[in-house]
């Protein structure tokens, strides 16, 4: 008995260490497993610890290889936060490889680096080199971009008549916002004076005007058709008081700016007025709307109407809800419709025919200059819109996507149009208390009956 007892014990420590170290073996593969298939689900609402998808479409195209080395502080809070965003950067892309060096025990790499402050990086690749103080998303791609772009791409602002400035950091205005977007996108930003002799410069990829509200004189409308003329570029932004000379640039190539106002009842924003709309039509086969994860919201849009362009190619890709009419502008707000209700178009594409070997030029007219100041940008699909339009006005097809929204932390930032605020009314308001009451009446009836 004393035996069989001796080899029962043994039995069971030997079922016990097995037991053990398969439980070991078991979270060894679970951790290994984790680590190489990681799975996040970000809540956060700036979805702070996620790639947006044009930094995974950058990533993914990346042709050469990156080095980035990171100057740091052990006990700096920050490092945490650059380690998780270089980690998301190199799962994306082999080509991509970075380094963190503490500033304090390597004091003599940062100085071969010209480098004295704590969260800075240096992108290395090819021989070219981009410094960066402030690391986030954006900068990072932007500086990827820089070290590995073929050529800088230069926009020119119209300037001189009323226009939005990119210089500008007004808030109802100015377009700063616009140029600091760009400059990250590879893109040389510029000012355009039309007076000046030398008429649009030979270098420019794109020539943008947004919002102008005096004429342009006869010798810089020449300017601007000979530019076009000649397979250049064109960003128009109008707006209901944009002059009739100036609208005529789109209405040359069929896109006729109509002096009137966009009203959209069912798609303005809850509690708003009716000229400031959220424009739900996006066209899913054009580059520029298809790639939109929200719709952009317009304030005093003018509907643009599409007529035969010839040659040309024309594309209607930017429309407002059914239930929209155009109606005069007054002082003050809008006035009675002045048609039948229908989606009206609000944002539309050129692609010039071609004689020959000549290049073949690009335009898109909107008709709102105001979605891309300062203030509203960040608005749903503002800033995706603008910047990606400038991607495929200049051929860039590859970097157009969706971006990180820049939302105010500790808020959530969401915008309902008035149809669904009056469903939220109705659900919160009138069908759910119903639906308790007729609960309470059929429990007080059956108790009645017991």
């Amino acid at each position: 008995m004393a035996g069989a007892t001796v080899i029962k014990g043994k039995r069971g420590v030997l079922a016990l260490v097995v037991g053990t170290v398969g439980l070991i073996a078991c979270g060894a593969l679970l951790l290994t497993l984790a680590y190489r298939h990681n799975v996040r689900i970000d809540l956060s609402p700036q979805r702070g610890y996620t790639l947006s998808t044009h930094a995974k479409k950058i990533l993914t195209a990346v042709g050469r290889d990156v080095h980035v080395t990171v100057f740091v502080r052990s006990e700096d809070p920050r490092t945490p936060i650059l380690k998780d965003l270089l980690w998301r950067v190199g799962r994306e892309t082999p080509r991509i490889s970075y380094e963190l060096v503490d500033l304090n025990r390597s004091p003599a790499r940062a100085s071969r680096y010209g480098i004295d402050r704590y969260g800075a990086l240096v992108i290395e690749s090819g021989g070219r080199r981009r410094d960066i103080s402030s690391p986030s998303e954006g900068a990072l791609i932007s500086a990827i971009l820089d070290v590995t772009g073929d050529h800088e791409r230069i926009a020119y602002f119209i300037t001189g008549h009323g226009e939005h400035s990119p210089d500008s950091t007004d808030r109802k205005t100015g377009y700063s916002t616009v140029k600091r977007t760009l400059e990250e996108e590879f893109f040389s930003v510029r000012e355009l004076p039309l007076v000046s002799k030398g008429g649009v410069p030979a270098d420019a990829d794109l020539v943008v005007s947004a919002g102008a509200r005096k004429d342009y004189f006869p010798e810089e409308l020449a300017a601007l058709r000979a530019y076009r003329d000649r397979g250049g570029n064109l960003l128009l932004l109008l707006d209901p008081e944009t002059p009739a000379s100036i609208a005529g640039l789109a209405a040359d190539v069929g896109v006729v700016p109509l002096t009137q106002v966009v009203v959209d009842p069912e798609r303005r924003l809850a509690a708003g007025e009716g000229v400031t709309v959220m424009v739900s039509g996006l066209e899913p086969s054009f580059l520029v709307s298809g790639t939109l994860e929200a719709p952009p919201v317009f304030s005093y849009a003018r509907p643009l109407m599409v007529t035969d362009a010839g040659k040309d190619t024309v594309i209607s890709f930017l429309k407002t809800g059914s239930s929209s009419y155009p109606a005069a502008l007054v002082p003050g707000g809008a006035g009675a419709p002045q048609a039948p209700r229908a989606p009206l178009t609000v944002g539309a594409a050129v692609m010039r025919s071609t004689e020959g070997d000549a290049r073949r030029g690009r335009m898109i007219v909107y008709g709102d200059a105001d979605f891309a100041t300062n203030g509203v940008i960040d608005y749903l699909g503002n800033k995706d819109l603008l910047v990606n339009s400038a991607n495929w006005l200049t051929r860039e097809e590859s970097l157009i996507a969706a971006r990180q929204q820049d939302k105010e932390r500790g808020r959530e930032q969401f915008f309902v149009t008035a149809e669904q605020g009056s469903l939220a009314f109705w659900l919160a308001a009138v069908v759910q208390p119903a639906l308790f009451l007729i609960a309470g009446a059929v429990v007080v009836a059956r108790r009645q009956r017991q």
